[in-house]
Order: C-alpha cells, then sequence, then structure tokens
C-alpha cells in the first residue's frame, strides 16, 4: 500500500488558513518520492511533446534560472533542463513587490487546472484570483511574507486536492480524458478511483538575483490507500469545506458520493 509524503489535513475541519512554515535545517527543498523515476519520465515526455505549453522563460529570468539550476543540482542551466533531472516542478517569481512579483519563469508539467503558458507574466495576486476567498483571507499575508522573505531563507506548505483521476498532468488539455473518467466513478469504485494529491510547495529567494525560486513536488494515493485516520480527517473537511471551494478544486460533482464511502471505511 502507497503511502503520502506528506499529509496536511491535521484537523477534521476545513480552514482557509495558508499554513506556511520554515524549513527546517535539516530538511531539504528536493525531495524523492517513490514514484521518482516514473515521474522523470513522464516530465520528460511531455516537455518533449509541447514544450511551450510546459514551458516559459522571459530575458528577464536568464540570470535566474542559473542561478536556482545551480543551487539545485550544482550547475547553472535553464530551468526546462533542471526540471527534467528532479521531481519537482519549476516556478521563479520576481523578487520586485512592486509590480505584484510576477511569474518570469516556469517548467511545470503537473499543474492542477492551469498552465505555466496562460499564467507567465501575471502577479501573485492575479496568479490567485480564481481561489475562493483568496483576497479577503490570505492576499495581504502571501504578499508580507513574500516581500520579508530573507536570501536563502525558504518556506514551504502543502497544498491538498480530491482528482477522479490519477493523471498528473491535470492541465486544460487533460480535461476531457479526466472528465471521462470522472462520469465512471460509482459507490463501488470511487475511493479507488478517486486521488487524493497533494503538492509540497517551497518558496526561497535566490541570493544573487534576489528572485524567489517556488518548486511543486506532486505526490498521490487512491482515497483506499489513505490511514484510516486521513480518510476521517478528509470526510470532516469535505463535509465543512465552502462549496464555492469544492467547486474550485474540482469536487463537489462527486463530493457526496465520496463522503458517504468515506464514512463507510471509517466505521
Amino acid at each position: 500500500m502507497s503511502k503520502i509524503i506528506h499529509f496536511p489535513l491535521i484537523s477534521d475541519q476545513f480552514s482557509h488558513q495558508f499554513g506556511i512554515k520554515s524549513l527546517a535545517p535539516e530538511q531539504k527543498i528536493l525531495e524523492r518520492t517513490g514514484e521518482f523515476k516514473n515521474q522523470l519520465a513522464l516530465k520528460k515526455a511531455l516537455l518533449s511533446q509541447d514544450p511551450q505549453y510546459y514551458s516559459c522563460s522571459t530575458p528577464e529570468s536568464v540570470l535566474a534560472e542559473n542561478e536556482a539550476s545551480r543551487m539545485l543540482t550544482g550547475n547553472p542551466d535553464k530551468l526546462i533542463e533542471t526540471s527534467k533531472k528532479i521531481q519537482e516542478d519549476l516556478v521563479i517569481l520576481s523578487g520586485e513587490a512592486s509590480p505584484g512579483h510576477p511569474i518570469i519563469a516556469g517548467t511545470v508539467c503537473f499543474p492542477n487546472g492551469w498552465t505555466i503558458s496562460e499564467k507567465i507574466g501575471q502577479g501573485i495576486d492575479k496568479v490567485h484570483g480564481p481561489v475562493p476567498e483568496y483576497a479577503e483571507v490570505m492576499s495581504e499575508a502571501v504578499n508580507r511574507m513574500l516581500k520579508r522573505l530573507r536570501t536563502g531563507q525558504t518556506f514551504w506548505r502543502c497544498n491538498w486536492a480530491v482528482k477522479p483521476s490519477s493523471r498528473l498532468d491535470q492541465s486544460p488539455k487533460s480535461m476531457p480524458l479526466i472528465t471521462e473518467e470522472e462520469a465512471e466513478l460509482t459507490s463501488d469504485n470511487v475511493s479507488d478511483r478517486c486521488f487524493f494529491r497533494i503538492e509540497k510547495q517551497t518558496l526561497t529567494r535566490l541570493p544573487q538575483t534576489q528572485n524567489i525560486l517556488f518548486t511543486i513536488l506532486t505526490d498521490q494515493v487512491s482515497v483506499a490507500e489513505l490511514e484510516k485516520w486521513q480518510q476521517s480527517n478528509l470526510l470532516g473537511v469535505l463535509r465543512s469545506c465552502p462549496e464555492s471551494t469544492l467547486k474550485y478544486k474540482g469536487i463537489s460533482s462527486f463530493c457526496a458520493l465520496l463522503c458517504d464511502d468515506l464514512e463507510k471505511r471509517i466505521k
């Protein structure tokens, strides 16, 4: 049975908290899961098929890409080449607060409903514009944190989702296939075919360029493979989650079906 590398639902109640913390000295920015080889093979295939869809750079990102690559692998390189060597997706934000820390480069093969090609050049608030209550609850704290991020300092958090497909690439081009998989969910298979998916996200201020490196490690297991206490917390979070957030996360259409099955499993 597979285990999720991080499980961010520490209670059975939904919360809009950003949940960010400092990376401990003994922790590393890069991690590997048991899917390391499979994910690298898939990233290389996607980047070979459609590099401009999954990777973008700008003239102002050249030095930052080299700096980030040197920090992560020991060798300066383009972000797209570095991404082929590690499990994480990579994004670089401008270190400038006044324009809103726009994205200046990124290689993202395993996104949740977006593409780097549509987000390049956007500031952090615009990137998160579709997130329910982001502007009211999280925007001020996120911008303050980015502005105060010190050179060499790393913060990290975990984002979570439940998906009706094991496809790692959940960008818009994959949506027709994912919709077909969702239509096949039943009360008998919902926990086997729905996947609890996390993103371990890190933010690091690069010393030389002062830009910000954003890494995204994706891991997932079927809901059926979660431990019973994890299934219990997930059930509570889903039941207390606002409908707007369930819709944003793409869960609302199968939420009742999944909750009914989770309730049976934790008894």
